[in-house]
């Protein structure tokens, strides 16, 4: 399989991943998890495992930019996620990190002179339009300050996706996020003090951080990054629409949820705007 291909296949898998997260998250956040304990404690699990997915690298340099690296897409992305879905649904958060498609293309052009062509603007547009028809039925907002930092964690995750190939001169994908995750964990270590850790000691949710760490988070940022680099920023982006689109499809064969005519179309057309975007590269 060729570079681009193998990393777009990384990019689907992160986007699978990511899809269950997603819906693990917002059971944990009804269930009363604090969203910075759950934040801290999904990376001091998933750190040792990239560590060891990676082989153990050594360190090699580029502190400062790995720091900024942890701090965008682990400590930032994460604590503004899970704070999100407090007040928003697993639907309506996945539907603002849809636009870190869009957002990743904005700023790829704005930062390394790379501007998307408009097949690809095209693209992101349709899989945002499809992504707001599949998951409209599920969107509640109980607080404006839902959106807010779910639009946050998208910034957060779009300039971190844009960044992360400028440490690829030191260190492979792997061995980076192992430093990155590392960092990131150490970035949220001044605000652990003040988790509350009681809600993740039940033997359910224990279970589902110990998931949530190891698939979505070790597995699945060591895929993206490098997919990244393999493909690139905007190709991996692309395949971000394709989350409420996996998710909805879980959702009608595991638990027997039926699929109205316009979601039916939405998924078309996320899935549509994806192949568009992807086919200009």
């Amino acid at each position: 399989m060729k570079g681009r291909g193998l990393g777009l296949l990384l990019a689907t898998i992160s986007t699978v991943s990511w899809s269950t997260n997603y819906l693990v998250g917002r059971y944990l956040a009804s269930g009363g998890v604090d969203p910075l304990a759950l934040s801290v404690a999904r990376f001091a699990l998933a750190t040792p495992a990239v560590f060891a997915l990676a082989r153990f690298p050594r360190y090699r340099g580029g502190l400062a930019l790995l720091a900024a690296l942890g701090l965008l897409g682990v400590a930032g992305f994460n604590i503004f996620l899970y704070s999100s879905l407090v007040y928003i649904s697993a639907a309506a958060a996945s539907l603002f990190v849809v636009l870190a498609s869009p957002t990743t293309q904005l700023l790829q052009a704005l930062l390394h002179r790379e501007a998307p062509g408009r097949g690809a603007l095209l693209g992101s547009s349709a899989s945002f339009a499809g992504a707001y028809l599949i998951l409209e039925p599920y969107i509640t907002i109980k607080s404006l300050l839902g959106p807010a930092l779910a639009i946050l964690a998208t910034l957060s995750w779009s300039l971190y996706t844009v960044l992360v190939r400028r440490v690829y001169n030191l260190y492979t994908p792997a061995e980076a996020m192992a430093w990155i995750s590392l960092l990131g964990t150490l970035a949220m270590s001044p605000l652990a003090a003040y988790a509350d850790y009681r809600a993740l000691l039940t033997p359910i949710h224990a279970a589902l951080v110990v998931y949530i760490a190891l698939i979505p988070g070790a597995v699945a940022y060591t895929a993206w990054n490098t997919a990244v680099k393999l493909a690139d920023p905007q190709s991996a982006a692309s395949l971000l629409p394709l989350m409420p689109v996996i998710t909805t499809a879980l959702s009608a064969v595991l638990l027997h949820e039926g699929l109205s005519p316009l979601q039916t179309v939405g998924m078309a057309l996320a899935i549509a705007g994806v192949y568009m975007a992807l086919r200009v590269k």
